[in-house]
């Protein structure tokens, strides 16, 4: 993902501050997307998600004002939002007793020229989605949002409130929780071609 540079980002900002329509539409085409498309990850349903993404929304624009440019509006967006959020991740991992499994989610996944490929990717993204109930919040939530929805290090440090290198690190310790999870569901099921093929870089593949 692509990171605007931040003096725009203030800019648009500060002119949908001062009542330029133009600006909070170009806010909405911006981030909407994203904004949405994490939300999913944070909810059970694709209503939940946009009800949590109309929340994120009414809440940057009671507090827009607020905003001084030294993260990305994104980040800060989340950031504001973060309560929001992490209550609906949990009510989630609740709900879900079963299963991490987020169908909405999913659909979302990037699809390639290949049928088979594109099974296989989708195949494991779900098993990520159930393994990741398994893990404690705070390794699940790192992985969602830098594996699955590809922000910066710096948009989840400003979003969880962490240091770049204390986030680095438990990122690292959640992938390797992750796949020794992953390869011990498929040597349960006696698919052990599957499990040997699992690694931190076929998540990355299948993530990306």
């Amino acid at each position: 993902m692509g990171s605007r540079d931040l003096s725009s980002d203030l800019d648009l900002a500060r002119q949908a501050v001062a009542g330029k329509a133009a600006a909070w539409d170009a806010i909405i085409e911006l981030y909407g997307g994203r904004i949405f498309s994490l939300a999913l990850h944070f909810s059970s349903t694709r209503e939940q998600a946009e009800d949590l993404t109309q929340d994120v929304f009414l809440r940057l624009f009671r507090n827009l004002s607020k905003y001084r440019g030294d993260v990305p509006l994104l980040a800060w967006t989340l950031r504001l939002s973060r309560n929001l959020c992490i209550d609906h991740y949990r009510q989630t991992r609740r709900e879900r007793e079963a299963t991490f499994i987020n169908e909405a989610a999913l659909e979302l996944a990037p699809s390639g020229d290949d049928p088979q490929l594109d099974a296989q990717r989708r195949e494991l993204l779900a098993q990520v989605h159930a393994t990741l109930r398994e893990m404690r919040e705070e390794e699940a939530i790192v992985i969602a949002l830098r594996d699955l929805q590809g922000l910066s290090y710096l948009e989840i440090a400003a979003l969880l409130d962490l240091r770049v290198g204390t986030l680095k690190s438990r990122l690292r310790r959640a992938r390797l929780e992750l796949i020794e999870r992953l390869q011990k569901r498929h040597s349960s099921t006696g698919t052990q071609d599957a499990t040997e093929a699992i690694s931190e870089r076929s998540l990355r593949v299948a993530t990306c």
